[in-house]
């Protein structure tokens, strides 16, 4: 170690030039005349020159030709020896390629030479040069972005916007410094936007902000973007925002939303025909079977009219005759017994089977013949009717004169004819009057629309309804249960649901089979099974039966709305309706509570 006072000038020139060799740093010695006169191994390390070649060579050949100018005037600066020079410059290598050197160097007069050592700084200068890089590329990319990118301070000042914020708001780069973010969004944001940057310091980000922009010309356009802090060493520099004009969506979305309601509107109308449209169907098939259970009972009576004139005609014409032949007290209250009993049976025939019929009227006109009656065969349907026989005859003989015998079997035979044809024609009004009613009930006319309701009445008036087509070879089964609660619903959309499912049940059985009607009280309301015998329901279809236009039937035999109006209505008034199928068993289950609960369904 040298003494305390002595330089390393004071050195033995080996000491110096070891201690240049262990140094990290590149160190030489050079003279004023430019050339290198000592250099350390570090040179070779990281230049490639040996120290032979840098000795050989003026010390500015090396430096790259862009810093030559530079470095020799610092050079010249400290030949004076006073000041110690500190400079950088790219230092050419053996490879031809630059490193970047920070030089410390320091003239000593009188040796007419620098003391320099060198530090390399290439690294640095390249990772400075990609983040300068980098920023540049960011900030290119920022100004050419379409979106308006802002920074803005604490005090709502801009720190920086790019060239869309510019183009979208109209202000000039010059009118910037005087503007705050308050004077380009809409009073009605003031609130959200300061509300935004205090929890943007506290370190939140937003991912989706909407706000309006107002222009410089007055006009304003919605925007849509996030905003983010930008902290330095945990303090609050500025906000950063990123916003696009959203004018053109938010008319296509307004445009959309005006065609989703149109559209919501067309189909509400189109379903709302359609439903109609199946309930007229529904009403058609009702029709066309009421007309023909009205027909039958009409035609009856319109025959049994017709033919009690004639039939009228001929009593009187008998009973006339025999007033005329003064008949006797006996033969009077013998005829008018018969002619009672006659009306008695003709409300309640007692039937005998065709082959035991057919052998009586056989007897009867027989008899007839016997006793000189021949041109009376016509009556013995009439007397067996009556109950009579040849025995019956053998009595009613000995009571008449024979010559008051004919007119009496004529007038007793006529007379329940008469009877017969006036029961025919009060079952046939009866039966008019109970198709009529079941029509009135099954509709609801002149009723509020909610009822306290029967559902047992509104069944047995719609399977009046259909009757003509569940008669042929359909058996119906009621199982009605003890204690089934009356309920309050719309009666006539009930009746509608029943309509749908045992009309569909029908079709299901192909006009044979066995229809089950179950009724029960259930959770508080009331539970209604029907149940048919037909083939079932497709396992793949099941789950779509209460689906709209969706059936089973073939092409133009339904509209596939049926059992969804069912759903619908049921659903709507608070009630469920489920179906289980399998092959020669489909049951429908409806549900329904004691009062109707409106709900979504239903409105």
């Amino acid at each position: 170690m040298p003494q305390d006072g002595l330089g390393i000038d004071s050195w033995p020139h080996s000491v110096a030039a070891r201690l240049l060799d262990l140094s990290a740093d590149l160190a030489c010695v050079a003279g004023f005349d430019g050339r290198i006169r000592e250099a350390n191994g570090a040179w070779a390390g990281l230049l490639g020159w040996s120290v032979k070649e840098l000795l050989s060579r003026p010390l500015i050949e090396f430096v790259h030709e862009d810093d030559a100018a530079a470095t020799l005037a610092q050079l010249e600066a400290a030949q004076g020896g006073t000041a110690v020079a500190r400079f950088q410059n790219r230092f050419l290598a053996a490879d031809g390629s630059a490193r970047w050197l920070l030089w410390t160097v320091a003239g000593v007069p009188d040796e007419q030479a620098f003391r320099a050592v060198a530090r390399d700084l290439t690294a640095r200068h390249e990772s400075e040069a990609l983040v300068l890089e980098s920023e540049r590329r960011y900030l290119d990319l920022i100004e050419s972005a379409h979106d308006m990118v802002q920074s803005i301070l604490p005090d709502g000042r801009f720190e920086f916007v790019n060239r869309a914020w510019h183009d979208h708001l109209g202000y000039t780069p010059e009118e910037l410094p005087g503007l705050t973010l308050f004077d380009i969004v809409d009073e009605v944001d003031h609130d959200h936007c300061t509300l935004m940057i205090g929890e943007t310091i506290a370190g939140k980000s937003f991912d989706r902000v909407e706000i309006t922009f107002v222009a410089k010309d007055g006009h304003t356009f919605p925007v849509e973007g996030n905003a983010r802090g930008r902290f330095r060493e945990g303090q609050f520099v500025a906000t950063h925002t990123f916003f696009r004009d959203v004018s053109d969506r938010k008319q296509t979305e307004a445009l959309q939303a005006a065609y989703q309601r149109q559209l919501e509107d067309e189909v509400a109308e189109r379903s709302a025909a359609l439903i109609q449209s199946e309930k007229l169907a529904t009403l058609g098939r009702l029709s066309a079977g009421m007309a023909h259970e009205l027909n039958n009972p009409a035609a009856a009576a319109r025959r049994g009219a017709a033919l009690l004139e004639d039939t009228f005609s001929k009593t009187c014409k008998a009973l006339l005759i025999l007033a005329r032949s003064a008949q006797s007290p006996a033969e009077a209250a013998a005829l008018t017994e018969l002619i009672d009993r006659g009306a008695a049976q003709a409300k309640d025939v007692d039937r005998l089977d065709p082959l035991s019929r057919g052998d009586r009227e056989e007897d009867v006109e027989a008899w007839l013949d016997g006793h000189g009656l021949g041109d009376a065969w016509e009556a013995a349907g009439s007397l067996v009717d009556l109950g009579m026989d040849a025995a019956n005859l053998d009595t009613l003989a000995m009571t008449f004169e024979p010559s008051h015998l004919g007119s009496a079997i004529t007038a007793l035979s006529e007379a329940r004819n008469a009877y017969g044809l006036i029961a025919q024609i009060g079952h046939g009004s009866a039966r008019i009057s109970q198709i009529v009613a079941a029509l009135k009930d099954n509709s609801y006319m002149d009723r509020a629309p909610v009822q306290d309701v029967d559902v047992h009445d509104g069944i047995d008036g719609t399977l009046v309804m259909l009757q003509s087509k569940l008669k042929h070879s359909i058996e119906v089964i009621r199982d009605y249960g003890p204690d089934v609660p009356r309920i309050e619903t719309l009666g006539s959309e009930l009746n509608q649901v029943w309509t749908n499912l045992i009309d569909n049940a029908a079709d299901a059985m192909n006009g044979s089979g066995h229809l089950t009607i179950r009724t029960r009280a259930a959770e508080g309301g009331v539970a209604v099974e029907i149940e048919d015998d037909g083939d079932g329901i497709p396992a793949g279809a099941l789950g779509k039966v209460f689906d709209p236009f969706f059936t089973t039937k073939p092409p133009g035999q339904g509209t596939g709305l049926g059992l969804n109006i069912a759903f619908n209505m049921i659903r709507g008034s608070g009630g469920s309706i489920d179906v289980k199928s399998a092959p020669g068993r489909t049951v429908f289950r409806v549900w329904l509570p004691p009062r109707r609960q409106v709900t979504d369904h239903a409105k």
